[in-house]
């Protein structure tokens, strides 16, 4: 079927939409497949996650009711209202039913694992610390599923935690932590673009060549020598006129 292709590549919305017009045509056909894929329509509405509900339209608000369809009918309701026990208890409930369709038992997997997860997120929520324990007893889930489940969140930073598998724990970084690291590593930088500022055009710090030093050094020597016969007094011209060695670094007058 055209349609089911379609939905094997994820293109839940538009296989819904096909398998609306394909349940109108049975209906108005009379024919008795239109049962079997308004199950499909409920399966493609709950594989794209979408709130409303399928029996909602005028044409499929008379099979609400219809046994033949009850165990879908309880499931999309309890997908919708985010009840996981409501769901995993309907699906036990009718699960020979519901696998029964080769179809709807290959993609069922997926609808509850996005149940599992939205009601993961949900009880995590108000916890910055929880065990992998806790959650799997909540849920009535496997620890190894919880895990999975939590490891894909993280990964897509839809939870930031950090998880220690030697003890089983999950730690949650809270807002205000987030905020803390972000807050310390602006404080960083800008510590950072303040020293670049300091070496890079403070006068105090800058360098000069090796042969501008050599020369202002020889320069000072030959103002010293020059004057020698006046005692102190060529020295004291020397560090008045020169910007030498001693006259660049604060102190070297008093070595």
């Amino acid at each position: 079927m055209a349609t089911q292709t379609k939905t094997v590549k994820e293109n839940w919305k538009e296989a819904q939409s096909d398998f609306f017009e394909s349940f109108r045509n049975y209906d108005e056909a009379g024919s008795l497949q239109r049962i079997q894929v308004l199950k499909y329509l409920v399966l493609t509405t709950m594989l794209m996650k979408s709130d409303i509900n399928p029996f909602d339209s005028q044409e499929t608000k008379p099979y609400k009711n219809d046994p033949r369809i009850a165990g879908m009918t309880d499931l999309v309701d309890a997908y919708q209202r985010d009840d996981i026990h409501l769901y995993e208890s309907v699906l036990q409930s009718n699960k020979k039913d519901i696998l029964a369709d080769p179809f709807i038992a290959e993609h069922i997997d997926e609808v509850t694992r996005n149940m599992r997860t939205k009601a993961i997120l949900k009880l995590i929520a108000p916890y910055t610390r929880f065990t992998l324990g806790f959650i799997a007893n909540q849920l009535k889930i496997s620890i190894p599923e919880v895990q999975d489940i939590l490891g894909f969140l993280i990964v897509d930073k839809k939870v930031r935690a950090k998880i220690n598998q030697q003890d089983g724990t999950v730690e949650v970084e809270s807002k205000s932590d987030i905020a803390r690291l972000e807050s310390m590593r602006e404080w960083s930088l800008a510590i950072e673009a303040l020293w670049a500022t300091i070496f890079n055009d403070g006068d105090g710090f800058k360098s000069q060549e090796p042969d501008q030093m050599l020369q202002q050094h020889e320069g000072s020597t030959q103002l010293g020598s020059g004057s020698s016969g006046k005692g102190s007094g060529g020295l004291g011209k020397a560090r008045a006129g020169s910007k030498g060695i001693a006259g660049r670094i604060p102190g070297a007058g008093f070595k």
